[in-house]
């Protein structure tokens, strides 16, 4: 690893949590209760300093963990998800550029991935099974970063068709969203309007998502691969709902300034209409929950069961090569309606 300078610096996690760079991690607490007891959560964070070699880090929270896994590529802006495939589960980082890297937790080994055909800069993840499916977070009309294919996804069970070679087969194109700047005029095209990824949830089969605009929500089929609006109006939380189980999904209300909410989030496909057609409809409702306390500001992650964990990581004050990640909080809470 990597000694930092001494110039003081930070790293933000993927959903905007920050944790400083370091030499060391301090030991991370354990997941409780104990239905969540030895299961790893995997953290990616990414430096902050452009000079940091490497750009990102792996970061292992609880199942006895604590050590920091170093990402290969000095990359940028990538994203990460954990994805399943014949050889176990892996974690892919995506973007940046045109990269894509496979990680595999149990033996800290990085293999590379297909490229990408335009680079993406943070985009969102959505994994399913053996598929992961990117969509670009600033979609741009003009050539180069985030512009087409806005939407594609690859299938790691036929990437990984042997242990150091992911290049096999590459990423394959999606229809773009609805709410994405698909149609434009020749005067809208001379100031494109910009456009950017607020709010998202994987429901059964359905991907919903949301722009900054007041556009509605649109929900993708990943059974048909296809598009449908199902709601006028915008998903009622900010960035991604942390599944729970069931029909309940964690997310940061709009309506009470980010603070954390629990939602019951149901898709009905291809619902008939008074006009005899077929549309895909929508159900929110916003769950009360009991709780002794969340840990605000951070991330979310679902343990199954009901529990969720909220991350807490701290940010480091301390400058120069003694510098370190100090302990991140985690608390386990129960969702009870």
């Amino acid at each position: 690893m990597s000694t930092p300078s001494q110039k003081k610096r930070r790293s933000k996690g993927k959903d905007g949590a920050v944790a400083p760079v370091g030499l060391r991690l301090n030991r991370l607490g354990r997941a409780s209760p104990r239905e969540a007891a030895g299961k790893p959560v995997y953290l990616a964070v990414e430096h902050d300093d452009d000079q940091e070699v490497p750009a990102h880090s792996i970061v292992e929270l609880g199942g006895g963990g604590g050590e920091a896994h170093l990402v290969l590529h000095n990359v940028r802006g990538m994203s990460f998800a954990t994805v399943e495939s014949r050889y176990g589960p892996r974690i892919v980082g995506v973007g940046g550029k045109l990269f894509t890297t496979v990680y595999d937790p149990k033996t800290s080994m990085e293999i590379p991935g297909p490229f990408l055909v335009e680079p993406k800069l943070r985009p969102v993840l959505i994994p399913r099974g053996s598929k992961l499916y990117a969509l670009s977070r600033t979609p741009s009309v003009v050539p180069g970063l985030d512009f087409l294919p806005w939407f594609v996804y690859l299938d790691l069970n036929y990437v990984l068709v042997a242990p150091h070679d992911a290049r096999t087969m590459g990423w394959h194109h999606l229809p773009p969203p609805p709410i994405f700047p698909v149609r434009l005029n020749p005067l809208e095209y001379r100031d494109p309007p910009e456009v950017r990824v607020a709010s998202y949830a994987v429901v059964g089969s359905h991907i919903l998502l949301s722009v900054q605009q007041d556009k509605g929500t649109c929900a993708f089929d990943m059974d048909t691969n296809q598009w449908d609006m199902v709601d006028a109006n915008n998903l009622p939380f900010i960035g991604k709902a942390v599944p729970l189980g069931g029909h309940l999904f964690i997310a940061r209300s709009i309506a009470n300034g980010g603070a954390a909410a629990v939602y019951d989030i149901r898709v009905f496909p291809l619902q008939p209409t008074s006009s005899g057609s077929h549309k895909t409809e929508l159900s929110i409702l916003n769950i009360p929950v009991v709780s002794k306390g969340i840990v605000p500001g951070q991330l979310f992650c679902s343990l199954g069961k009901g529990i969720f964990s909220s991350i807490d990581v701290r940010s480091a004050a301390t400058p120069g090569p003694d510098a370190k990640l100090h302990k991140a909080r985690k608390k386990n809470d129960h969702v009870k309606v």
